[in-house]
């Protein structure tokens, strides 16, 4: 009885609860990562997470791009200055990234100008 309940519970579990805890498993395989559900101001951290979001801005004074990665415990912007483009970054794209954690507009948590890397997402992230 005790399957059968179980099974029932993971099947009617809503699709995004399940992406986020495969986005978890997959950052915490990432050594030296923190959550971002973790990250504080002010702090250097290395974070990996999914590009969900890109917005390029030609109006700042060379341009700059912004990212927001989830990592399924949250969503933080990462922004470069100073860019119109940047080769690899894509929506879905797996992203580790380190920097100095600071607040952005609407106290969303942002990274300026990160050291980062690309590489495959999960599956279904």
């Amino acid at each position: 009885m005790a399957f059968l309940r179980e099974l029932v519970d993971k099947l009617a579990r809503p699709v995004h609860d399940i992406r986020a805890e495969r986005l978890q498993e997959w950052a915490r395989s990432i050594e030296g990562t923190v959550p971002i559900a973790e990250a504080q101001c002010r702090c250097r951290c290395k974070i990996a997470g999914v590009i969900q979001n890109i917005r390029i801005d030609p109006r700042e004074a060379s341009g700059s791009i912004e990212a927001t990665v989830n990592d399924g415990t949250g969503r933080m912007v990462v922004k470069w200055l100073g860019r119109q483009q940047l080769s690899g970054i894509r929506l879905g794209a797996g992203l580790i990234f380190e920097g100095t954690v600071g607040e952005g507009p609407r106290k969303r948590l942002q990274v300026l100008n990160p050291e980062y890397q690309l590489l495959p997402a999960p599956e279904h992230g």
